[in-house]
């Protein structure tokens, strides 16, 4: 079907033309808005992003912060284990499990200094 374009008054013509100013208003305006829409929702995102990764960065911080006490902790206990063992005890260790010995009076050669 074809429409029909004749126009037969000339208010009928000020309505149609006044119709299409008004359309083309509506979509300017439908335009904008959806524009300024969508700009509004990538700043929100962007900003939620943005708050994400501060609140991941703090909570790294507080977790190395953490990490480096335990870290600290557990080489106290290590000097404290180092300090517990005597003497005797890595003299047994020694000959036990790596299989050393003493040196015999042969393997040792003593040094002069002179002054």
């Amino acid at each position: 079907m074809k429409k029909n374009y004749k126009i037969h008054n000339l208010n009928e013509y000020k309505n149609k033309k006044k119709n299409n100013y008004k359309k083309r208003i509506n979509k300017k305006i439908g335009a904008k808005c959806i524009l300024l829409i969508t700009t509004f929702v990538v700043i929100i995102l962007n900003l939620c992003g943005y708050s994400k990764i501060s609140e991941m960065k703090y909570d790294i911080y507080y977790l190395q912060k953490d990490l480096r006490k335990k870290e600290i902790v557990l080489e106290e206990l290590k000097a404290k284990e180092t300090e517990k063992t005597s003497i005797k005890e890595i003299e047994l260790k020694a000959k036990e499990l790596l299989n050393m010995d003493y040196p015999k009076d042969g393997q040792i050669k003593y040094i002069n200094v002179d002054n």
